[in-house]
Formats: structure tokens, sequence, C-alpha cells
């Protein structure tokens, strides 16, 4: 029975995310569920999740009604889509009509909130039309800027020092909320090309279709890091999507291939992770997830895990469930979880393995079909969750 219990909590820290937290958890551990409640009261929100966190994640004892204190906790602190997914799960284990009344209620509140919480933009979003128009321009000469860690060269002024100060603000967000505190302490070179074609003439080995490319190599002992970039779309407009996309997407790489060094890096924990850097989610991703799992196209998860880029039959799927799953459970592990999840997968362990080893679980065959069900269900509802947004009137004006 404890293991099974172990699997349960599992699960539950997976799947999820003071009147109703009071009343929902009668038959708890009374001593614990009485210090979690006085934290809540006192206003320690931090203090009274880990212990509602505690109660319902038991590996022996697991209580999912404590997810009300979860709940509560985390919808005081303003973080509300995870109090949804809190209250979801409270959800699940409670049969009394007027608490899920509550609960259903708490979860309307958090998506009203949500809404008028605002998005921060990707950097293009945040220019005005003649600062685009500005950065569509070709000057003479090429100009460099300089910062911490990069140097970037472009022929124009006001894009060089754009693109320098962007990449900072991406390896940031990399190394220490995506990569849970990784260090990166060396210089990059970025080099803007004028165009496609002008892209393809210096850009080594980069795809035909790429806009964008990272290198790593050594030359004489010295590490070459660099990335190219392409300053206009093929219409000569500025391609917004390589300051919002390709710039972070091809540095997760590059800080991917010398954290992993001679070890392998799973093609879609190095895509999926690439994805999930870029500073604008892209919703026809998160759409066609949740449309090939919810239908007959999909990639299962086992196959996922194991495919290589020469084997690969159906690449748009296999980058969006990339993406999917890297989402899924960067949002549901802690940041040491994630760290020690990482460190697992690059030391040999396979995907099963060190997410068992992160959640310090033993080890069983049933593990991964769990967390598969759990992730195609998220995958499911995100994809409706977008679709949703774009249906509503107006929507299509925010693009």
């Amino acid at each position: 029975m404890g293991r099974s219990r172990r699997y349960i909590a599992a699960a539950v820290l997976l799947i999820g995310g003071a009147a109703l937290a009071a009343a929902a958890v009668g038959g708890l551990d009374p001593s614990a569920t009485q210090q979690a409640l006085q934290e809540l009261s006192g206003g320690r929100y931090d203090q009274a999740e880990q212990k509602g966190l505690a109660l319902a994640t038991d590996p022996d004892r697991p209580s999912p009604r404590a997810w009300a204190i979860v709940a509560a906790a985390r919808q005081r602190r303003g973080d509300y889509a995870a109090a949804a997914r809190a209250y979801t799960l409270f959800l699940t284990a409670s049969d009394c009509p007027g608490l899920r009344q509550y609960a259903l209620q708490q979860i309307r509140s958090c998506q009203q909130a949500l809404e008028k919480v605002p998005t921060p933009a990707a950097p293009s979003r945040q220019l005005d039309e003649p600062t685009l128009r500005r950065l569509a321009d070709v000057e003479p000469q090429t100009s460099a800027e300089s910062t911490e860690h990069f140097v970037v060269q472009a022929r124009n002024a006001e894009l060089a020092k754009l693109i320098a100060h962007q990449a900072e603000v991406a390896l940031d967000r990399i190394c220490r909320v995506i990569l849970a505190g990784q260090v990166y302490p060396h210089s990059v070179r970025i080099n803007v090309w004028t165009d496609h074609e002008d892209f393809q003439k210096h850009a080594v080995d980069a795809p035909e279709w790429a806009g964008g490319s990272f290198r790593y190599s050594l030359a004489d002992g010295q590490a070459v890091r660099q990335l190219d970039l392409t300053q206009r779309d093929a219409a000569g407009n500025f391609a917004a999507v390589m300051l919002d996309r390709v710039l972070p997407h091809e540095m997760c790489h590059l800080v991917l291939q010398e954290y992993f060094g001679d070890a392998t890096c799973p093609l879609f924990l190095n895509e999926g992770l690439a994805c999930l850097a870029e500073f604008e989610v892209d919703p026809a991703r998160v759409e066609l997830a949740g449309k090939v799992i919810a239908g007959k196209a999909r990639i299962r998860l086992d196959r996922l895990l194991i495919q290589q880029r020469y084997d690969m039959e159906q690449p748009g799927v296999f980058y969006a469930e990339s993406f999917s799953f890297i989402e899924f459970l960067h949002s549901r592990l802690s940041g040491e979880q994630f760290a020690a999840f990482l460190e697992n997968v690059k030391r040999g362990c396979t995907t099963s393995d060190a997410l068992q080893r992160s959640l310090c679980l033993p080890m069983d065959d049933t593990f991964l079909p769990a967390v598969a069900s759990a992730w195609e269900d998220h995958a499911v509802a995100q994809a409706q969750f977008v679709q949703a947004l774009a249906d509503r009137p107006g929507a299509a004006s925010a693009d």
C-alpha cells in the first residue's frame, strides 16, 4: 500500500497545481492541519502552502483535501493560476455539494483575476511603428555593441544596441528561471545579417529554412561561441520573430550545449527547453500539441523521449509536443526538482528515472504511463484554453 500511495502522491504533484480550508480538511492530521491553518490566518502564505503541500502529497498518506489550504494560500498571495489548479485538485476529493460549489466559485474568481493581470509583452510588442521601421534600415557601416556577455555586430546601430540588451535579458531568464540557476560566465558573439540570403552565406551549417543558428566549437584551444540572426524578413520588414523567438531559442541551445558537454541531451529536452526560452509562446504550437494528442496523430510519450532527428516523420508535431511536455514538467516541479531532473539526465538516466530520482521516489514501471496521462490531459486543456481566447470577440486584433 505504501508504494501505491507514493505513486498517487507523485501523480498529484505532477497533475496540479479560510472558511473553505478549515471546513474541507476535517479528518486530517489535526496537529499538522492546525499549523497550516494558523499560517494561513496569520498571512504567512508561503509557509501555509508548504504545510498544505506536505499534507496533500505525503508519500505514505496523501490527503488531497489539503489542496484547499494550498489553494487559499496561493489565491491570497496572488498566484491565481496555481490557485485554480489546487482548487481543481480539491474538487476531485470533495463530495460535499456546498464545498464543491464554493471551490468552483473560487476557480472562476481566479480566472477572472488572471484576465486582469497584464502578461509581459514580447520585446517587439514594446516597440512603436516608427522604431520597427528604423530597425529594418540597413546602414553603410557595421555597428558593434558590447555588454557583459555579448558582442553584437549589425548594419544598424539601434538594432545592435537592442539585441545586446535583449540577449542579456534572455540569458538571465534561461539560466535563472528555465535552467534553475545555471551559471554562464562566457562571452558570445552575435552577428545580425541583413536578410536570409546574407544569413545563409555566413551562418555555418544552418538549415535552408532557418532564420537563426548557434555555434559552439574549439579552434586552437579557444572556444567559439556564436549566434547568427537575420535582420529582415522576405518582405524587407524588421523580423520581429528574430527578436521574440529566434534569439532566445538559439541562445538556449548554446547554453545547453555547454551544460551537457560530452553527455547527450535528448532531442525533446533540447528543443522543448529552447521553445520554452522564447519570449513569446506560439499559440499555434500549443493548439497543435493538444489537437494531435486528442486525435490519432500524436507521438506517444515513450517514443517522444527517444526521438532522434534522423527518424522524425512529424517534425511539427515533435516540436509542439516537446514544448508542451517540458512546459508541463517545468510548471509542476520546483526549481530544485527541475535542476535535479536536468542533472540526472546529464548523468545518463532515462527521463523516467531522472524524474523519479528528482522526486525522491523508488523506480517503478507504472510511473511514466501515469505522467503521460497527466501531461496529455494538460496539453488538451491548454489547447482548449488557447482556442477559447482566440474565439473571444476582439481576440483576433490582439496580434
